[in-house]
Formats: structure tokens, C-alpha cells, sequence
């Protein structure tokens, strides 16, 4: 009996010891369902996001606080999901965010219709262009989303609502930009208005009214003529003076001028009287002989706030006339030259749209001649800065024409190519802007950048150098009351 009584004791706590620890053992959540909320997600706007929540379940059903959820995109180019489940839009689409924990996965299906929201101008509005010709900025819209972002491929169709004018390019599509331009906009004399209406329904603003102003050419080149001229020569010289007169048509301030003969010349006789808008003597006399410097040009008078010409000289050899007006190329001549005197080439330097003058990479930096060069061909060119400048042929053609290998048969370079047209473009007239002119970029010639790579070694066609083309007299600097401020001295 003694014995019984040990042994009964010890296995009596034993099993209550073990029955006690059994009843303590934790419990260890195993994730068992997964599903997110919400589970679809619609986004009518590009960059748009919303928070999706992963809700992970465990044997008992409940929610298991800070469980590890991974996220991914089945189409990143329609939606993106960060690491915290934020669903972004990012392209028009079907995709799904998927979440996985545990060898779970649950996902959020996600579509997205970018929608039109609004419809704003972007550019060409309030401009004031010559009658009978097409802006220089044609007018253009966007079009955006609920979030201001660009909404692609939405029509957009531009029609004349007032003032006569006509439109090419009527009907558009917004470009990954928003962006929808009509070809061209004419303008007739007095206000016009142009409507642009985008697609679809729902589109503040839309649709959208600009305005522009058509006005008459008030620019105007008094050519006179210091020595005979043949009816010929006077038609070349008639037509050069309208050509830059459609291009040039925004009056300029009128200037008094009162100097003695030969203040432009010699030759040039006496000035007294008010100029509007500018004078050039014209003489035809000998210079040096045949084949050499075909003629001369530039200002004499400058405004003393634009520094645009008041009064100029044209110089043509007559030994060069009578061939250049059989090979039907005086006309060409007549216009390059009276670019000059206008101001192309003349007066860069004072107005500071000349760098590396003198230099190898002499270039234009005026603003709208940058972006004409550009437009027309010259975006890719790296060989230098831009707009290039001749680097080369002495003085008269360096730092004051495009430069040869790079523009070829534009009309301002320092050469004439035979054989072909020598088209006055869009750039040079945009230059002309930049110095200060009201111009119209619809009455230039077309023209595509020649040469982006700007290397080329021999010239392609036969050439008629123009030589020292620029007559360097002193130029009066003076104000509307005809006082000297200053004397220019070109080198």
C-alpha cells in the first residue's frame, strides 16, 4: 500500500501539467481568402488615382492586421499600382492590379476612357495679319481632360464665323499634345473670327471663337532713280519694291531728314523732307567692269529707336546689267540688293542679332528666324549655332548673308545659283522681323533648308558670285526731328 501511494500522486499532476499547457498553445493566423476593395475601378482621366485596399482573411475568418501584400500591373501602359495598391491611369485601356499574399490573389479590373472636359485656345489668337493672306501663326486649340491633362485624337473641325475669310485644314485631330491647328487662316479686311468646335458632348467652352484683324499694307518703298533706266530695269526694280512690300506691311514711324548732296553717295543729291517709309536712290553706272561685283547696297539713314532704314543707296555695274537681264536673273539681283538695304545684313550688328562675328560660326539669333529655320528644314542641323551666317568670301559677304553650304539657293546667301529659282523664304523673312518689321510670312517663296548638314564641299550648281556686295557709307543715326545721334561706321 505504501507503494501505491507514491506512484498515484506523480502521474496525477503529470496529466493535469500537459492538459494545462495543451489548453495555452497560440493560435497562428494562416491567410485563407484575399479580396480587394473596390474590385473595379473606372478612370475617365490620364493621371487620375485611386487607393485600392487588399483585405487578407484568416481560418477564423477574421482580418489579418498588416499582412504582406505584393501589387503588380497586367498592363503597366494602361495603369500602374504602387507598392501600397495606388492605381494610377496612364493610358486609354484595359488592365488589372493584382494583389498576392501567401500564394493568394485577388484583382481589381481597371478601364480607362480618357473624356474631353475642356476645350481651350492655344495659340494664334488676337493676331492682326495682311488682308488676303494667311496668318503667320495659324491658330490652334487643346483639348484636356477632368485633370488639365492633353486628351489625343479628338476632332476638331475650324469654320469662318465672321469676316470673309477662308480656312485649308478645316478638320483636325489633337495630337498626343491636345493640340489641333488649322492649316491656314486668310483674313480679309477688318475683324475676324474663327470657331473651333471639338467632338463629343460635355466640353467646357466648346466651342471655342478667335480673332484676328486683316489690315491694308501700309509699308512703302519710294524708289528713285539717280541715273537712266530702261523699262526693263524699272519693271526689276517695280517688282522687287512690291515683293518686299507685301512681305514688309506694318507702317513704321515716319522720320524727318534734311542733309546736303552727297550724304548717301556720291551722286546722292540733297534730303529735306519727311520719309515714309523709306527712300532708295537707285544708279546704274560702272563699278568694275564685267563678271566681278555685280552691285552694291545698303542703308545710309537709321531711326534712331529701330534702327529700321530711313534712306538707302542700290549700285549696279552697268557691265553686268545687260547679261544679268538676259540670263533672267536681274530681277533675283534687284531683290537681294534691296534686301540690303532694308536692313538684312546691315544692321544686325547695331540691334545685336550677329554672333561670332567675324569668327567660324558666325550666326543670326533673332527669335523668329530661329523657329522659321527650324519649320523649314533646319531643325536637325548641329553642324554649328543657328541660324548660320557665311563664314567665308572676304568682306561684303561674310557676317551678312546665309551662309552658302547650308542654304544654297536661298536668295540671301552671297551667291546666285544659275539654272534654277532663287526663292526669297520664310526666313529671311522672319529675319526681317526680328528687326523690327510688321511682316507676312505667307508672301515668302517655298523653300526647304538646302543642306542641314551644312558640309558639303563643292557647290552642285553653277554659281554667279555676288562678291562685295555691301556698301559700307556712313550711316546717320537719327530722331523723328532729322538730328544726328549718332554716325555707324561700317568696317
Amino acid at each position: 500500500m505504501p507503494v501505491t501511494r507514491r506512484l498515484w500522486a506523480p502521474i496525477t499532476f503529470v496529466t493535469i501539467a500537459l492538459a494545462a499547457c495543451k489548453g495555452t498553445e497560440p493560435f497562428v493566423p494562416v491567410p485563407t481568402s484575399l479580396h480587394v476593395d473596390p474590385s473595379t475601378l473606372s478612370f475617365n482621366s490620364i493621371g487620375a488615382t485611386r487607393q485600392v485596399v487588399a483585405v487578407v482573411l484568416d481560418q477564423r475568418a477574421d482580418t489579418i492586421k498588416n499582412a504582406s501584400v505584393s501589387w503588380s500591373s497586367d498592363n503597366g501602359s494602361v495603369a500602374t499600382v504602387s507598392a501600397s495598391g495606388l492605381v494610377t491611369a496612364v493610358g486609354n485601356g484595359s488592365a488589372h492590379a493584382v494583389a498576392t499574399t501567401g500564394g493568394l490573389s485577388a484583382q481589381v479590373t481597371v478601364s480607362v476612357a480618357q473624356t474631353a472636359a475642356q476645350l481651350i485656345k492655344a495659340s494664334g489668337d488676337g493676331q492682326t495679319g495682311l488682308r488676303g493672306y494667311a496668318l503667320n501663326i495659324a491658330p490652334a486649340v487643346v483639348v484636356r481632360d477632368a485633370a488639365s491633362l492633353p486628351v489625343p485624337n479628338v476632332a476638331v473641325t475650324f469654320a469662318v464665323a465672321s469676316g470673309g475669310g477662308s480656312v485649308t485644314g478645316a478638320n483636325a485631330t489633337t495630337g498626343v499634345d491636345g493640340v489641333a491647328t488649322v492649316g491656314s487662316w486668310t483674313v480679309q479686311l477688318g475683324t475676324n473670327t474663327l470657331t473651333a468646335t471639338a467632338s463629343g458632348t460635355g466640353i467646357a467652352g466648346n466651342p471655342v471663337t478667335l480673332a484676328a484683324t486683316g489690315v491694308s499694307a501700309a509699308y512703302h518703298i519710294d524708289v528713285r532713280y539717280l541715273t537712266a533706266v530702261t523699262p526693263a530695269q524699272r519693271e526689276a526694280f517695280d517688282r522687287a519694291a512690291a515683293q518686299w512690300e507685301r512681305l514688309i506691311y506694318g507702317d513704321v514711324p515716319d522720320a524727318f531728314a534734311n542733309f546736303p548732296p552727297e550724304t548717301c553717295g556720291p551722286g546722292s543729291p540733297a534730303i529735306n523732307e519727311t520719309i515714309d517709309d523709306i527712300i532708295i536712290f537707285v544708279q546704274l553706272d560702272s563699278i568694275d567692269g564685267p563678271g566681278k561685283i555685280l552691285g552694291q547696297a545698303g542703308p545710309c539713314l537709321l531711326r534712331d529707336q529701330s534702327f529700321q532704314p530711313g534712306v538707302g543707296v542700290m549700285h549696279f555695274d552697268t557691265a553686268d546689267v545687260a547679261g544679268l537681264l538676259a540670263a533672267g536673273k536681274f530681277d533675283e539681283v534687284v531683290r537681294h540688293e534691296m534686301g540690303h538695304v532694308l536692313g538684312f545684313g546691315t544692321i544686325w550688328q547695331a540691334l545685336g542679332l550677329l554672333s561670332d562675328s567675324g569668327g567660324p560660326d558666325p550666326h543670326f539669333v533673332g527669335a523668329q528666324a530661329t523657329a522659321a529655320f527650324d519649320r523649314n528644314g533646319g531643325q536637325p542641323y548641329s553642324a554649328g549655332a543657328k541660324v548660320p551666317v557665311e563664314n567665308c568670301c572676304g568682306p561684303g559677304t561674310q557676317d551678312s548673308h546665309w551662309r552658302e553650304t547650308v542654304f544654297a539657293t536661298e536668295l540671301m546667301t552671297g551667291f546666285l545659283n544659275s539654272g534654277v529659282p532663287n526663292p526669297l523664304s520664310v526666313i529671311t523673312t522672319a529675319a526681317m522681323g526680328d528687326l523690327g518689321y510688321v511682316v507676312n510670312y505667307a508672301a515668302s517663296e517655298p523653300y526647304t533648308v538646302a543642306n542641314v548638314a551644312g558640309l558639303r564641299a563643292q557647290p552642285s550648281l553653277p554659281q554667279i558670285e555676288l562678291g562685295d556686295d555691301i556698301l559700307r557709307l556712313p550711316i546717320l543715326v537719327v530722331d523723328r526731328r532729322g538730328r544726328v545721334t549718332r554716325v555707324i561706321r561700317p568696317k
